[in-house]
């Protein structure tokens, strides 16, 4: 099981927040933790500093229950808006698992309706980082652009090289769409190279594409990109 947690908290100590480890966390599969920096049009991002974005994949829903009762990070994401995820739909690898995300996500798609959820996720080349922000500026607009795109935020922690971003879609197939077509479909035939990389392309590695049916969804966020309770009512 997957989740993704996203809340509003200090931003020093945001900035200072360590990734919990597999080792340390029972029934922690994986986690990566970044800054929000929501979708503009502008060439300049605007991280949203004080606001942080968990994402992370877990042995079972009592494990994710214990984290976020018991370990500080965890209650710290506690009073923002988090989600409990299924993945249906996989391309590449996700950071810190070893298994075969497509073979997990099986036929899990087929006929799926109502809301997903979207993430992408990658450690980032430093030496492209100019090229990847001139890129990644297109699809933000071709994001903001989509009526069916309901939500979205980039993530990153740059001591990582994190880059990540977090979608809510209408339905799955209006995020395959998004995915195939305009600035992101010409960024996939461009720099998406499995000659070179087969966990990702010529800006990022160790990532990949997924796609998820939300199972549930609780809180709520006010202010900059407001996360609504009713984003993902189901």
């Amino acid at each position: 099981m997957f989740s993704v947690h996203v809340a509003d908290t200090n931003p020093l100590t945001a900035l200072r927040r360590r990734t919990p480890q597999a080792a340390d966390v029972a029934g922690l599969r994986s986690a990566r933790n970044g800054i929000a920096a929501p979708f503009v049009p502008s060439h300049i991002p605007r991280p949203q500093l004080g606001r942080e974005v968990l994402m992370a994949a877990w042995q079972d829903e009592a494990s994710l229950d214990a984290f976020i009762a018991a370990h500080p990070f965890g209650q710290a994401m506690a009073g923002g808006w988090h989600t409990r995820l299924e993945l249906v739909r996989a391309v590449g690898v996700w950071p810190g698992l070893d298994h075969d995300m497509a073979a997990e996500a099986g036929n899990r798609a087929d006929n799926m309706t109502g809301p997903s959820v979207a993430i992408t996720i990658g450690t980032a080349f430093l030496k492209s980082a100019v090229p990847f922000a001139k890129v990644t500026k297109g699809l933000d607009r071709q994001f903001l652009a989509t009526p069916s795109g309901l939500w979205g935020t980039g993530v990153t922690n740059l001591p990582q090289r994190l880059v990540a971003s977090l979608t809510v879609w209408k339905d799955l197939g209006a995020a395959a769409d998004y995915m195939k077509t305009g600035a992101h479909g010409q960024a996939v035939k461009d720099h998406f190279d499995f000659t070179r990389d087969p966990t990702g392309h010529t800006f990022v590695t160790g990532g990949g594409f997924f796609g998820f049916r939300p199972l549930s969804t609780s809180g709520s966020l006010d202010g900059r990109n407001p996360l609504p309770r009713s984003l993902l009512a189901l």
